[in-house]
């Protein structure tokens, strides 16, 4: 067998109270063919040393220390160093579940992406496993079944970097947009799709997806993530726009742009009127959002229910003035719904 046949990426920042888990997660694998390279982006903890002491104690894990630049950053440096046939990437509080790397390595005959399953867990109790709708091989004109068998709502399961394994060969040139801080993995990922002709997916969980329960207000954005948020919506519009090109039998792919990402987006600004007030929230925002409804009556039917809406009405509060400016927002929200008869 080739040696370092998956190159195990993993960005490390101030990651010291999980950074053991994860890394004796990767020596406890039954498959050993693989390189770690550690990218250390700038931490002020122990990281630094813990990543250095794996790198004096094995020789397949190498670290790169360098200046802060995010997430984007750190995984692209690892991606310039990587010589293996497949990458990997695994977050520093994240890790490898048992037989991991054997499991997606099974029966691989060179697809450009291997896919496998995860499992949630919050505060270190399981919650849920994600996983592909079986265990086989899609290629050329198979892929667009490939999309429609797998697309989840909200597309949980493909939009993220992890629990995949990706052909160097096939990545080429592709690397993170480090430009953009929300959503940049979702975008790499889908980029990446549109160059991937063939997946073989493994319908077992591989990677444990670990989230603490103070990180748990996944739903919050901050005035950063929200103008981080515009700018991604038409990046991410033209990625899915050439992959449903590329696969016009797909029904799933065709829409994903509005189930996924414009529903998405329309309830967090919905969130954000119902949880406190910004002063990014302005009329402009609002007419850039009716706008984005009206070129298409399926946005957001699919994302926004109307008992979400009188959810978010029922359990969060808001001032008097902003209250007024939601009722308006939900009216027209709901009057789209009418519309389209999907209320």
């Amino acid at each position: 067998m080739n040696k370092d046949r998956i190159s195990i990426i993993i960005p490390v920042y101030n990651a010291e109270e999980y950074l053991d888990r994860c890394l004796e997660s990767v020596l406890e694998q039954s498959f050993t063919s693989f390189e770690v390279i550690l990218v250390d982006d700038g931490s002020t903890d122990s990281s630094p040393l813990i990543c250095d002491r794996y790198s004096a104690t094995d020789p397949r894990f190498r670290t790169v220390h360098k200046d802060n630049g995010g997430v984007s950053s750190a995984r692209n440096a690892g991606m310039d160093l990587a010589k293996g046939e497949y990458m990997m990437f695994l977050d520093s509080d994240d890790a490898l579940l048992p037989d991991a790397l054997e499991r997606m390595m099974e029966n691989v005959v060179g697809e450009d992406m291997i896919l496998g399953g995860y499992a949630t867990f919050i505060g270190g109790v399981p919650e849920k496993e994600v996983l592909p709708l079986n265990t086989r091989s899609y290629r050329g004109g198979e892929m667009a079944l490939f999309f429609d068998e797998n697309i989840r709502k909200n597309c949980e399961m493909l939009d993220a970097p992890w629990a995949k394994m990706l052909r160097r060969k096939a990545i080429g040139n592709l690397r993170f947009c480090e430009d953009l801080s929300y959503a940049e993995d979702k975008l790499f990922v889908f980029n990446f799709f549109s160059v991937c002709t063939s997946v073989h997916t493994c319908s077992v969980p591989v990677y444990a997806y670990h989230i603490r329960p103070g990180s748990l207000g996944s739903d919050k954005v901050s005035d950063r993530h929200l103008i981080q948020l515009r700018r991604f919506l038409p990046e991410y519009s033209q990625a899915l726009t050439k992959l449903a090109e590329l696969y016009p039998a797909s029904d799933k792919l065709r829409s994903l742009y509005h189930n996924d990402v414009i529903g998405r987006y329309i309830c967090r600004i919905l969130n954000i009127f119902l949880t406190r007030r910004t002063a990014l929230l302005t009329d402009d925002l609002l007419s850039e959002l009716y706008a984005m409804m009206d070129a298409d009556p399926r946005i957001g039917v699919f994302s926004i229910r109307a008992g979400q809406v009188f959810n978010l009405l029922l359990y969060r509060t808001c001032s008097p003035k902003a209250g007024v400016r939601v009722y308006k927002t939900i009216s027209s929200v709901l009057s789209l719904f009418r519309r389209g008869n999907h209320v």
